[in-house]
């Protein structure tokens, strides 16, 4: 199984600073993660002048300025992406942005990006989709979030990029709830596997806006390819999604625990690991002698026992044992043996 890749979305939680935006990418270089990843947006042809703002949104960021106001102060400009797309790739970093409009479209296709995600929002914005699968790029692919939709909406989505060009082998389904924070009780982790079922051709990974990393870590066995994460230098600045979001610290912790669980899963097969095969002898008893035996006795209830080290014939053996002649003399605690009765594998 290929390892699980880890994005960490950095977003708009640069607020449109340049400086903090390469921060980040520092931050998620240490952290261990595989991707940044942006969103590239110009917010009057992403947003109306009526458009309301999300209820998290004004619990984040108070409801004196419109969606509009609010997101204009989040756009990064084109040649400062550029920038930090030459920054990430130098240090080893795969980086990738989310489109929210045409124009954002055309810009990144001129980077000739390979990695295209399609937020839930876009998920039934039919000329989108067709404007992304329809991309003459080589070796392009395509991450679809399902926040908010049902099976039925997933599958015409699904559709649509086939019907233009993209294959199943090609679309990573991320299981997505969109809402920020989403509470323990709504992230269903379950229904991974059931994206997985239904939707067998296809990756499926795993968007995780819950707080901290504890789904992100749990949805491992599940058999995610890719995890994204959100994450920020500090919950507490401006904005409307740092506080749903992981810190650096965070963000390590969630990488090194995915780390750990793929290298825990193992196999199906209970088998005695390399580690373990050591402690046999130490952990295990054998039949020992409980009191010293003279040659000839019958070995009893009364002259032996079971006790550590587990190298000399198996307790398993017990009533086989008793009632037979020692062949020998035998200390207090010596391992006995007998003919017809092997010793333990060690």
């Amino acid at each position: 199984m290929n390892p699980i890749y880890i994005v960490a979305e950095i977003g708009c939680n640069h607020n449109g600073d340049f400086k903090l935006a390469k921060q980040m990418v520092d931050e998620a270089k240490k952290a261990g993660v595989d991707a940044v990843k942006f969103q590239t947006f110009k917010a009057e042809q992403l947003i109306s002048k009526i458009a309301p703002k999300a209820e998290y949104q004004i619990v984040q960021t108070g409801n004196d300025e419109t969606q509009l106001e609010m997101t204009r102060k989040l756009e990064l400009p084109y040649d400062e992406f550029i920038k930090l797309e030459h920054y990430a790739k130098s240090l080893g970093l795969d980086v990738f942005s989310t489109p929210f409009d045409m124009d954002s479209i055309d810009f990144l296709a001129s980077r000739q990006q390979k990695t295209w995600k399609i937020p839930s929002g876009e998920l039934l914005n039919l000329p989108y989709l067709e404007k992304i699968a329809r991309l003459p790029i080589a070796g392009k692919k395509i991450i679809l979030s399902t926040g908010m939709a049902t099976l039925e909406e997933i599958s015409l989505a699904l559709s649509v990029l086939n019907q233009n060009g993209m294959s199943p082998g090609d679309i990573t389904i991320l299981h997505c709830n969109t809402e920020y924070p989403t509470p323990f009780e709504d992230v269903n982790l379950n229904c991974i596997a059931g994206l997985k079922e239904t939707f067998s051709e296809y990756q499926v990974g795993f968007s995780d806006h819950s707080p901290g990393y504890f789904a992100g870590i749990a949805s491992v066995p599940f058999g995610i390819s890719m995890i994204e994460k959100h994450f920020t230098l500090d919950k507490s600045f401006e904005g409307p999604d740092h506080k749903a979001s992981v810190t650096p610290d965070e963000l390590r912790l969630l990488c090194e625990g995915i780390r750990a669980v793929e290298t825990s899963l193992g196999s199906r097969e209970k088998t005695v690991t390399p580690s373990e095969r050591k402690n046999k002898i130490v952990a295990r008893k054998s039949i020992v002698a409980k009191k010293t035996i003279q040659k000839g006795e019958h070995f009893t209830l009364d002259n032996i026992t079971t006790k550590r080290p587990g190298n000399g014939i198996s307790p398993m053996a017990w009533y086989d044992l008793l009632g037979k002649q020692a062949e020998q003399d035998f200390s207090e605690d010596q391992l006995i043996t007998h003919t017809g009765f092997s010793a333990q594998e060690v």
